[in-house]
Formats: structure tokens, C-alpha cells, sequence
């Protein structure tokens, strides 16, 4: 006997040896039990989940003289059906026998008795490859066949068939089967053949098999004529380009930190054989898991990574930017139409994320318009004067070694508006100022302009400290503010911050991005976009993010909007306030000192009042109480 492939050694002889489509064998040996077989059957599903595996075994128990759930295997019908030379069981391929002379040809023979069997059964495979005028012809012959004629129709493509043909018949739905019984399967089909394996070399061919056991075995066939003594994981990723989980985890969180390594590391990758489609689709699975790890840290979801895959992950890159990841790589899978382009696009959509990060973010360099300097002049005074208005939003240059700042009248101690946005009033240390106004402090003074450039703030962080802790300590922590943006209001509240907090509000945010579509409320969602929760506390959620977006954040009306759309969707009785990225710094520096003094204490949280809307029911007692009743 020829040698035979092993999708067609181990295809199915039984219904109780069928993979994965439980349900319609039920329905189907229910039907041949009740005797209540239908006079045409149309299989639909994806290609590989046994639809003609199905119709055939059908067709043999109806044929079968005992008429059971299952064919006997030993009457003549089902001798005959082993032999593959029934009679009264025809397949017809439509994709090469799809005219109308080809059905012109099967209703002629549909009034003629069944030799064998009981039923005279068409199976006619890749139905939707038949013509319009082959369709036509069915339509009758379809509608009302013979008591001894049943059609059973097979398709991939089901929307192709005209809505006739689908009214006539009874239709079932094959899913893809699931990798775990795809890989059962091919464990008992190895084991029958005494060849070795290993467990992950299955997991990756039942990822590749896409739900099709056809499929699945046609790989293992493939791997096995590579390496005949088994099934390893080192082949099947060498033969099918695939790469292991270690590089496509380094490869994300490069993307977020490291853009140069991470191009280098994906073209290393495509050099040594990788398929850049194939490994988009696992960076999206890898970022799938990330995500679902990350709402609710539960470890027995994921199926590729680890616990620690995933905090690895999310140590550099928050939910946010993951969720922005995922649109990129679609967009890279749906453009690209060759593995040479689809390398160009995925290294687009690596340059996209990396510069979408939230906490690494591509530097550009501000336009030269102005240039700022700043001396060390004698502490602890520095005498400050105007030399002219500086504009609202003046750009930067700075130059090494020496910078020296141009002043000219001395600032007045009360700063109420002066470009602040925060709330600044007099007595108060000047820590919340924009860049549009000078930060006085026991240090050298500094402007900082947006957008500014991280080489500056690392250059300034240490004097404006040395500030910082200088105000405090002088004249106060300010927290009685009446506006709430102020950062030391905000320091403050970080008093009542806890992790488990932030754990619980992380999952609520990162809901936002189903009201993307939401017309009413898709505000909401563009609001908190590019921004990361920083912090929760028992009445408070800090979050972070560009200049822009926090402006808008902490504008009092979308302030208010937000309180009343989270307490509606999620009842989240809390205010929301957010702090610019390159001010975080400011922000933990006081909160250290904060905590360090034990007469700290968090300042209340003024929360909105939402009135509630007067229902019909009100309405009709206000009005009806007005109304005076006379005797």
C-alpha cells in the first residue's frame, strides 16, 4: 500500500472520533436517531474543521442498514463506503465543476433509486465556486427533491451563496477547533506512531494551524520530514520562521525604550529567517496578554507568557500605550502585501509606537527664538530684574557650560496670575509657575519652556530641588489653596495614596478605550488619552501626561464633566487632576517632604455636586402638589 499523509491516515471513521465540533455531531446523530433527516444540509466554516469529514460520515450512517447513531461498518452500504467506491454517495469539487452543464448532469441522475443504501446523498464541496447560472439551476431541484435524495453542501465562504439556496437548506456553523484539542489530537496521533515531542513544539504548530486540524497535521507532516524523530521546538520555529518568546518580549519593551536597538534587533530577526506577518501577530498576542495581565493580574489567563513576562513588560510600557500599539501593528497588517514591504511597514509601526510612549517619548528640538542664560550669583539672595516682557510661550536655547538669566526688576513676593496656571497666590512658594515665568529659588534660577528637552530638566533638577525644599521650610507647604491645581495641593493629597488603590482605579481607566466610537462620550476618552494614572487615593486619581491634555484635564468645567462621567459609568466617587510629565519630579520632591514631617495631613477634596435630573414622577407631583383641590 502507498504511503499515505496523515491528515488522511487519522481522518475520522467515526462521529466520537471528530475534533472539536461536538454540538453538530450531536444535532446530526439526534437527527439519524429521530429518523428526521433533511433533504439538504449546508456545512459552512473555516477551511480544515471537517465539514467534509462530517458529510460523509453522515451520509454513511443514514445509509447504514441499521440505521444508527453510528454505521455499523459491516453491512454492504458501509463495506462499500470503506472502499471508496459507493454508489449512491457522490462528491462533486464545485471549484472545478462549477457550470451549469456540471449540475445539469446531477439532476439528472437525482430521480434515479439508490443502488445500495437507502439515500442517494450529493456532497458538493466549495459550493460557493458555482455560477450564477449553476445556482439557478439547483433552485428547483433543491426546493424539492426526491424522498431518497439528500444534498449536502460545503463552503468556506457561505456569503457568496445566493439567499435562495440558503432559505432551503439546513445550515451549521463549524468554528475553528481550539489549540488545546488540536493538540490533544496530535498527541494521540504521535504516541500511535511511537514518535517523540515536545510540549511547546505543539502549542506553536496548533498557533500556526490557525483552528484547522487539517492543517495542524499537514504541519506536523512538513516537520517530520525534516526531523524524523520527532516534533521539537528548535524545528518547527528554524522550518516556519518563527521567533522565540524571549527576543518578541525584548523586542516590545526595546520598541518603548530603546528605538535604534529594537530596528536592529527586528532586521537581525528578518535576516535569520523570521517571518515579520508572523511575528506581528505574536507581538499583538504577547501585548494581548500584557493587557489582560495588567487588569487583573491573574496569571491563569495567559497561555504565552509568564507572570514575569508581563511585568517586565509593564514596567516599561503602561496599558495606555499598549492599547496604542495594537493600532499600529493592524495598520502594518493590513498595508503590507509582501514580507520585503511588510518588513518597511513593521519598522514604520515600531518608529509609531516608540514615539507614541508616554514615558519615552522622541525629543525634537525647539525652534531658537530666544536665548536664555544662567549665572550663579551669591547666595542666599539673587537679585532678579526684568529686561523685557518675556512672550507667553518663549522657546529655548541653551548654552554650555555657563547659562546666565537676564532680569532687571525685582519680582514681587505675591504672585497671583503672572502666567501661572496653577493658582499661585501670595505667600506661597513658586513651584507651580509656567515656563512664562521665573522660578525664583535659592538656586540659580531657570526657565522651563514647553516643549523642553529632558537634557534640561536633568541639568535642573538638582537646584530646583535644593528650591523646593528651601520654600517649604521658609515659608510654608501652602495647603490651603483655594484652586486645587496648585502642585503642592497636589503633593499633598498624594498623602492618601495607597497601591491597592491604584490597582482598582488602573481597571476602570483602562476601560476608557471602549468609548472610543461613543459619539456622547468620546470626549472623555480624548481627554485621558495620553495620559497615565500616576496615582489613586481614597477621593483623588493623579494622572501625567503632555502639557496640553493636563491643561485641559484640570480646566475646572472638564474637571467637573470627568467627576460626573466616571460616577455615572463607574460610580467612582473621585476628582480627577493631572500634572504635566516633566513636573513629576517637582511633585515627588515635596511629597518627600511631606512625608517627612509628621504634622502633614491631606487637605479635603472639594467633589462637584450633579443634581440629579427630575424624572416624570417628580414632575407630575411637583405639579400636582401646586394644584389646589376645592370642595
Amino acid at each position: 500500500m502507498s504511503y499515505q499523509v496523515l491528515y488522511r491516515t487519522y481522518r475520522p471513521s467515526r462521529f466520537d472520533e471528530v475534533v472539536g465540533q461536538e454540538y453538530i455531531v450531536k444535532i446530526l446523530k439526534n437527527t439519524i436517531k429521530n429518523k428526521r433527516i433533511a433533504h439538504a444540509y449546508l456545512f459552512a466554516g473555516p477551511r480544515g474543521t471537517g465539514k467534509t469529514t462530517i458529510a460523509k460520515l453522515f451520509a454513511k450512517a443514514i445509509n447504514c442498514e441499521d440505521f444508527n447513531e453510528e454505521a455499523c461498518d459491516s453491512c454492504p452500504s458501509c463495506l462499500a463506503f470503506k472502499e471508496n467506491n459507493h454508489p449512491d454517495i457522490i462528491e462533486l469539487d464545485a471549484a472545478s465543476n462549477n457550470s451549469v452543464d456540471d449540475i445539469r448532469e446531477i439532476i439528472e441522475q437525482v430521480p434515479y433509486s439508490p443502488i445500495v443504501g437507502k439515500y442517494k446523498v450529493y456532497i458538493i464541496d466549495e459550493v460557493h465556486m458555482l455560477s450564477s447560472s449553476a445556482f439557478n439551476a439547483l433552485l428547483k431541484t433543491l426546493e424539492e427533491p426526491p424522498a431518497h435524495v439528500v444534498f449536502i453542501l460545503a463552503t468556506t465562504d457561505p456569503q457568496k451563496i445566493i439567499p435562495t439556496v440558503l432559505s432551503r437548506c439546513q445550515r451549521y456553523n463549524f468554528s475553528k477547533i481550539s489549540n488545546l484539542n488540536m493538540e490533544k489530537k496530535m498527541v494521540e496521533i504521535l504516541n500511535k506512531e511511537h514518535l517523540q515531542y515536545e510540549d511547546k513544539a505543539l502549542d506553536e504548530v496548533a498557533m500556526l494551524a490557525e483552528g484547522g486540524m487539517r492543517d495542524a497535521l499537514s504541519i506536523l507532516e512538513q516537520i517530520l520530514s525534516y526531523n524524523n524523530d520527532g516534533i521539537f521546538l528548535e524545528d518547527v520555529q528554524r522550518i516556519f520562521g518563527l521567533s522565540t518568546k524571549e527576543e518578541k518580549v525584548e523586542l516590545l519593551i526595546k520598541i518603548h525604550n530603546d528605538l535604534t536597538g529594537s530596528i536592529n534587533l527586528l532586521r537581525q530577526m528578518y535576516d535569520s529567517g523570521i517571518d515579520p506577518k508572523r511575528l506581528c501577530v505574536d507581538l499583538l498576542e504577547i501585548i494581548k496578554e500584557s493587557l489582560i495581565y495588567s487588569d487583573d493580574q491573574n496569571e491563569t489567563l495567559l497561555n504565552k507568557l509568564s507572570k514575569f513576562d508581563c511585568m517586565n513588560i509593564l514596567d516599561v510600557v503602561s496599558a495606555n500605550d499598549l492599547l496604542s500599539d495594537i493600532t499600529y501593528l493592524e495598520e502594518a497588517l493590513n498595508k503590507a502585501r509582501s514580507n520585503q514591504s511588510f518588513l518597511t511597514y513593521l519598522e514604520l509601526a515600531e518608529v509609531k509606537m516608540g514615539g507614541n510612549s508616554s514615558k519615552h517619548a522622541i525629543k525634537t528640538k525647539p525652534a531658537i527664538t530666544q536665548t536664555v542664560t544662567r549665572t550663579v550669583v551669591e547666595e542666599p539672595k539673587v537679585e532678579a530684574v526684568v529686561a523685557e516682557e518675556v512672550k507667553e510661550k518663549p522657546q529655548v536655547v541653551v548654552e554650555e557650560p555657563v547659562v546666565e538669566q537676564i532680569i532687571t526688576e525685582d519680582i514681587p513676593n505675591g504672585l497671583e496670575s503672572g502666567g501661572s496656571n496653577l493658582g499661585l497666590e501670595s505667600g506661597g512658594s513658586n513651584l507651580g509657575l509656567e515656563s512664562d515665568a521665573p522660578i525664583e529659588t535659592n538656586k540659580a534660577p531657570v526657565i522651563t519652556p514647553e516643549p523642553i528637552m529632558e537634557t534640561l530638566v536633568q541639568d535642573i533638577s538638582g537646584g530646583l530641588k535644593a528650591g523646593l525644599e528651601s520654600g517649604l521650610e521658609s515659608e510654608g507647604s501652602n495647603l490651603g489653596l483655594e484652586t486645587p491645581i496648585d502642585i503642592e495641593y497636589l503633593a499633598a493629597l498624594l498623602l492618601t495614596a495607597n497601591k491597592n488603590e491604584k490597582v482598582s482605579d488602573s481597571i476602570i481607566y483602562n476601560r476608557l478605550e471602549m468609548y472610543k466610537l461613543d459619539p456622547d462620550k468620546r470626549k472623555f476618552y480624548e481627554l485621558l488619552r495620553n495620559t497615565d494614572l500616576f496615582a489613586s487615593g481614597k477621593d483623588v486619581i493623579i494622572v501625567t501626561g503632555p502639557k496640553l491634555y493636563i491643561d485641559n484635564i484640570n480646566a475646572t468645567e472638564n474637571r467637573n464633566e470627568l467627576y460626573r462621567f466616571f460616577m455615572e459609568e463607574f460610580g467612582l466617587d473621585k476628582v480627577i487632576y493631572g500634572v504635566e510629565d516633566n513636573k513629576r519630579g517637582e511633585l515627588i520632591s515635596i511629597y518627600k517632604n511631606l512625608m517627612a514631617n509628621k504634622d502633614s495631613k491631606a487637605p479635603m477634596v472639594e467633589k462637584p455636586v450633579i443634581e440629579k435630573e427630575m424624572t416624570n414622577e417628580d414632575k407630575a407631583k411637583l405639579l400636582f402638589d401646586n394644584v389646589r383641590v376645592e370642595d
